[in-house]
């Protein structure tokens, strides 16, 4: 019979697969986790603004924008949309709400589009449609009527002037506007 080596010969015994690769299998795993998570976020993003992008809203609001002539004046022509922010929307009993924010890079400034819209049916509504300018004013895409720049206070050709209602009562006339101040020691400071 064979004997077995005792002391310093004894053959180690092998060990399990786990214990020989964890080193390299822990960083792995985790590194492999966390990028199917990211990638998962990646699809769920890309297909939500994909969908969003191409929502009646969106179009609507951004072709509206792209028409006016005083954005086309303040941001320069072409400008280009941005990743919406703010975005909301949730259908309720067949009616649809959407809220959102878009930035627009134009050659000239930037701006940003805000919208409010409802959805009863097939189209949408706007309640809020404007574009914030860099200098904070604001162009409201919903006011059809507005006067163009280069005419100020002229009607447009279809609009005839209001007529004053009978019922109405009419305006009191302003107070008038006190005396400019006397200053001491003039000829005028004299009262007779």
């Amino acid at each position: 019979m064979p004997t077995m080596p005792e002391g310093d010969y004894a053959p180690v015994p092998r060990q399990g697969w786990w214990n020989r690769n964890w080193k390299w299998a822990v960083p792995v795993g985790c590194l492999s986790l966390m990028g199917s998570c990211v990638c998962f976020a990646a699809i769920a993003i890309g297909y939500g603004y994909t969908s969003f992008r191409d929502m009646g809203a969106y179009t609507d609001a951004l072709a509206q924008a792209q028409d006016d002539p005083q954005v086309q004046k303040a941001l320069g022509s072409p400008f280009k949309p941005g990743f919406p922010s703010n975005t909301q929307v949730s259908t309720t009993n067949g009616r649809t709400h959407a809220s959102f924010v878009v930035p627009l890079d134009g050659p000239k400034a930037d701006g940003t589009l805000h919208a409010v819209a409802d959805k009863d049916g097939e189209s949408w509504t706007f309640r809020t449609l404007y574009v914030e300018l860099a200098d904070g004013s604001r162009v409201d895409l919903l006011d059809a009527e507005a006067p163009d720049d280069d005419a100020p206070g002229a009607l447009p050709e279809d609009a005839a002037p209001e007529e004053p209602d009978d019922d109405v009562e009419p305006h009191a006339p302003e107070a008038p506007l006190p005396p400019p101040e006397k200053k001491p020691g003039h000829e005028s400071d004299i009262d007779l």
